[in-house]
């Protein structure tokens, strides 16, 4: 199996990242999406992750023009090739959203692992908005105890 680094060509790239800067524009708070090189190292690791995104991903950069890309022919993409909408669209939001740069921006500061206490009771159980289902009572019926078919 190819890298995706392999497979999009230098043309694809800055074809990529020119729609990118056009869904993901700078901001006075954020960077645009070539800024923080969601159309390099960004793609990779996208690709390497997700490898069922290339093809719809390379119909899209195909498809479009990205010298006169605009967020109209997003819903023209759409109706003319629905995996390719959902490829590109998919590939631009996590090569930017992965970007540390971006990721501090937003206040997101990864995966944190949180520990569990099985034996705290959570706050709506203790509230009682589960007494009203306890006290309905049961209201399923068990197959086996009212001659199930066999």
């Amino acid at each position: 199996m190819s890298h995706p680094s392999d497979v999009l060509n230098d043309d694809q790239r800055q074809r990529f990242g020119a729609v990118a800067d056009v869904m993901l524009p700078e901001t006075l708070t954020m960077p645009a999406a070539t800024s923080v090189d969601a159309h390099g190292l960004g793609i990779d690791q996208v690709l390497a992750a997700r490898p069922d995104l290339m093809d719809g991903l390379v119909r899209a950069i195909e498809a479009l023009d990205a010298g006169q890309f605009g967020l109209d022919d997003l819903e023209t993409l759409l109706s003319a090739d629905q995996d390719a909408y959902t490829s590109l669209t998919t590939v631009v939001a996590a090569s930017y959203y992965q970007s540390p740069i971006v990721r501090d921006r937003i206040g997101y500061p990864g995966q944190v692992a949180k520990t569990y206490n099985p034996y705290s009771y959570v706050e709506w159980v203790q509230e009682g908005l589960l007494d009203p289902v306890l006290e309905r009572g049961q209201l399923w019926r068990d197959p086996s105890e009212e001659g199930a078919e066999s």
